[in-house]
């Protein structure tokens, strides 16, 4: 009875493992398919891929920030409508959990950066350009926090 039991518990185990495998494969095909349709531009498809690779493997990384700049790329600067507002907020929250993944994300900083920026919100675009600053010798966030006070300044 005991051999039995093990070997139940083995042919579980190995189930598992074979069907982690398949998961991480298939995210990858779902994060492939999506880059294909964020190329071509149609990025409620490739959101849809990306969504799909976040949930079939929740540590691939470019699959979420791939998710996040397909928001991103949605978002109309400057407008105002809650529709588009709604979109900046979900690139924002979708570059977040990348942060979450890896805190000295570069491009995610950046990207949340300029997202406040374009939405007029001055002090966390100015926060976010700082945190970039303190991770990189880029000269450009000192740019960008010139500009920010420039806009805050001389508003439109």
């Amino acid at each position: 009875m005991k051999a039995y039991t093990l070997a139940l518990l083995g042919g579980v185990l190995a189930l598992a493992v074979v069907a982690s495998g398949c998961n991480k494969l298939k995210a990858r095909d779902h994060l492939n398919k999506g880059v294909g349709a964020f190329r071509n531009a149609a990025f409620q498809q490739a959101i849809m891929h990306f969504k799909t690779a976040v949930e079939l493997d929740p540590t691939l990384l470019n699959a979420r920030l791939y998710l996040a700049t397909a928001y991103a790329q949605q978002y109309i600067p400057g407008g105002d409508s809650p529709d588009n507002i709604k979109v900046g907020k979900q690139a924002i929250e979708g570059f977040e959990d990348v942060l979450k993944m890896d805190p000295n994300n570069l491009t995610a900083i950046a990207s949340i950066a300029q997202i406040y920026y374009n939405m007029r919100e001055f002090d966390k675009a100015k926060e976010y350009q700082r945190r970039r600053l303190q991770i990189s010798n880029d000269p450009e966030p000192y740019y960008w926090i010139g500009v920010i006070n420039w806009a805050i300044v001389y508003p439109r």
